[in-house]
């Protein structure tokens, strides 16, 4: 009988501490950060998982310190298409510097694509737009997430602001 209730006890014990102790946070799927449309804008493909990383690490030409990626293409009638790219790196501050990195290069490289940069505080956000490739560039981050989004110019404003 004292068996029976030293094991009961250890057991209500036991339940307890694992109710109460730290809980691990459960991360969004990134892919469902993107929606459907965005205004006239309609998704016409999402990469998740594996294959968005690997795509994200070719953009960089190397593999970065990422946890999770997301890649959402979208398109309107008569315009090229938009890309968002969304990456989760384990810290903000991580994910800050990696950002601010991608920013500088763009800048400094010689023969990088981008040009006339410029830095935007929007709701106290720090956004890196730049020009190139006949489109308009925004990276910004939001805690663990950095964004990237690519657009036809008169759309861009739009789509950053969506995702802002």
């Amino acid at each position: 009988m004292k068996r029976t209730i030293k094991f009961g006890l250890s057991m209500l014990l036991f339940l307890l501490l694992f109710a109460c102790g730290p809980q691990v946070e459960k991360q969004p799927d990134l892919g469902s950060l993107f929606p459907a449309s965005i205004g006239e804008w309609q998704q016409i493909q999402l990469i998740t998982g594996t294959k968005a990383l690997e795509k994200i690490n070719r953009l960089h030409g190397k593999n970065i310190t990422v946890e999770a990626g997301a890649i959402g293409s979208y398109q309107t009638a008569g315009k090229r298409p938009a890309m968002v790219w969304i990456s989760r790196s384990k810290t903000p501050a991580l994910t800050q510097d990696q950002a601010e990195v991608m920013a500088d290069k763009m800048v400094s490289n010689p023969r990088s694509p981008f040009h006339d940069p410029e830095t935007l505080n929007i709701n106290k956000i720090k956004i890196y737009k730049f020009l190139g490739m006949g489109q308009v560039h925004y990276i910004f981050c939001r805690e663990r997430l950095a964004y990237w989004i690519s657009s036809p110019p008169t759309d861009g404003e739009k789509l950053l602001l969506y995702f802002l």
